[in-house]
């Protein structure tokens, strides 16, 4: 009777990513998708499974493989990740890895992930001291070896990616609370700061705008909750507490911080907005636009009242002015009163806090206005205005 061999393959070692590597491995991969669908092409009859990048037809399915976001586009606004990199159901990190040999064996151009000799920090997860190895531009974080159930996806054949949720929590430990804040409005808004560092989650080169959402508040706060006695936890649950879903671009997000955080933290605590709803077109709208329904970017309903960012980008020229007043006009015919609110009023730290009062009258609410509250402001106005992400440029 022949003896079973012994000499099977033994499974490959794990590469696994820390929160900053996972985030900057997302907005990448949206980026290059977005990259794709601009391109504009002759009208040839084509396969519907088949996506043009460049001069080459790549199936959907290789498009998969590669992290990248398909999907219809009137399908529902959460990015079909889930459907996109295989889950795994591992239970230990015994596997993981920060070998040089094995980390260089990877290929991340392939994977959608940037390699540590571009520059950027590497991040990755280690099971305990013993797995630390000394490794150029690659920095490592014990995260014990058990892991939460279904807490990470498996791209490729080696390499876990945490879910955007998992995420979160583990960019609890690499950023300050506001900071953590304003990422967990990006993961579950529709746009993503992209060509920035690794080391900087902050900063970026420019901005990508339309995308899908990553996840959302509700699905953050209930993954953070289970993880009881995770590092980071805290500090997570109380971001969770003021992350709204829907923002369409940074600064939607930095007006949302000022007006919304809480006194403690700098902000006006003015009652949370809806970001960017689509709300139906009455009778008397419809003869301003063609649309069936309009999308007010920080809507309180309470008070039938709208803000709308106008960028320098999007507003600048004569047809977007045009299209804006009708928008205008449209809206005040719904009953809904709207202020405009462009990137200089933001900067202006006494014209913002007259729009604050205005909002506050119109909402009922009281404004804190004591000397230690003020000097909370300006550290909030500091922490999200100093940033350069080309904010004069970002709806």
């Amino acid at each position: 009777m022949l003896a079973r061999s012994n000499s099977q393959t033994a499974p490959k070692p794990l590469i696994v990513l820390d929160g900053p590597s996972a985030l900057t491995m997302y907005r990448d991969r949206d980026d290059r998708l977005q990259l794709a669908e601009d391109t504009e092409y002759e009208s040839v009859d084509e396969p519907d499974d088949v996506l043009w990048i460049g001069d080459d037809p790549v199936p959907l399915a290789e498009l998969n493989v590669l992290g990248a976001r398909c999907e219809p586009a009137n399908s529902e606004r959460t990015s079909a990740i889930d459907d996109t990199l295989s889950r795994t159901r591992a239970t230990d990190l015994s596997r993981c890895s920060t070998r040089s040999r094995e980390i260089k064996a990877v290929k991340f151009d392939e994977l959608g992930i940037r390699p540590p000799e571009q520059g950027s920090p590497l991040y990755l997860l280690i099971p305990n001291a013993a797995a630390r190895r000394r490794v150029q531009n690659v920095r490592q974080r014990i995260l014990g070896s058990s892991i939460p159930r279904d807490a990470f996806k498996k791209l490729g054949e080696c390499v876990l990616v945490p879910t955007p949720e998992f995420c979160f929590l583990l960019l609890a430990c690499h950023v300050e609370l506001v900071e953590l804040i304003r990422l967990g409005m990006e993961l579950c808004g529709h746009y993503r700061l992209v060509g920035g560092p690794t080391n900087n989650l902050a900063q970026s080169n420019r901005t990508i705008y339309n995308c899908d959402a990553l996840t959302t508040p509700d699905r953050l706060r209930a993954f953070v909750e289970s993880m009881k006695g995770f590092p980071g936890r805290t500090r997570a649950l109380k971001a969770c507490r003021h992350i709204a879903s829907g923002a369409c671009s940074p600064m939607e997000t930095n007006v949302y911080l000022l007006l919304c955080l809480p006194s403690h933290l700098g902000g006006y605590a003015l009652p949370k907005p809806i970001l960017n709803a689509k709300r139906p077109v009455n009778r008397d709208a419809a003869s301003f636009t063609l649309s069936h329904t309009l999308i007010p970017d920080l809507y309180w309903a309470s008070a039938r009242l709208d803000i709308e960012y106008d960028s320098d980008e999007f507003h600048a020229y004569s047809e977007s002015l045009r299209k804006g007043a009708r928008r205008t006009l449209a809206l005040r015919a719904m009953h809904i009163d709207v202020m405009s609110l462009t990137y200089d009023m933001v900067c202006d730290e006494r014209a913002f806090e007259s729009i604050a009062r205005l909002i506050a009258r119109r909402v009922g609410k009281r404004l804190v206005l004591s000397k230690a509250a003020q000097a909370k402001r300006h550290q909030l106005r500091r922490t999200v205005l100093s940033q350069d992400t080309g904010n004069r440029s970002q709806a």
